[in-house]
């Protein structure tokens, strides 16, 4: 009887060391590998009063992604250090993601690259806002994230 026991407990563990291991690989998460989309926003023409609704910007879409944004500032923006944040409104509030970064001087143009995360960004209605070191007054443009 204890030969029997024994050999069951044997078949048991052989039995156990098979199967936990291929169940294991089977539901281990899969490690994520989240790729940086690149997208230019062209604000060269955008002319905006602030307090007021801006012109809508054409074709301007962010993925819900991790984003590397080329940001072609109005005309007659400043040289220096930009904050660039997608809000959901435009009183500031509900910032989605946001990064900074320093301007260059691009074709005659100023120009702020910035990488933004909206991977957990619902697809809907957003603002852009840009805010220079010195002026510390938002700049906000609708844009959309699908």
């Amino acid at each position: 009887m204890q030969l029997a026991f024994a050999g069951a407990a044997c078949l048991i563990l052989i039995a156990a060391l098979i199967v936990v291991p291929r169940f294991m690989r089977h539901t281990q998460p899969a490690i994520a590998t989240t790729a940086v989309i690149s997208k230019t926003v062209n604000l060269w023409d955008m002319g905006t009063v602030r307090g007021q609704q801006p012109a809508p910007l054409q074709s301007v879409l962010l993925p819900a992604a991790r984003v590397r944004l080329t940001i072609i500032l109005p005309r007659f923006s400043q040289a220096g250090q930009y904050l660039v944040a997608v809000t959901r409104n435009q009183s500031g509030t509900g910032v989605v993601a946001e990064g900074a970064s320093t301007s260059v001087l691009k074709g005659g143009k100023e120009v702020v690259f910035v990488e933004i995360n909206l991977a957990g960004a619902k697809a809907g209605a957003y603002f852009l806002a840009t805010t220079h070191e010195q002026d510390q007054a938002a700049y906000y443009y609708p844009l959309q994230i699908r």
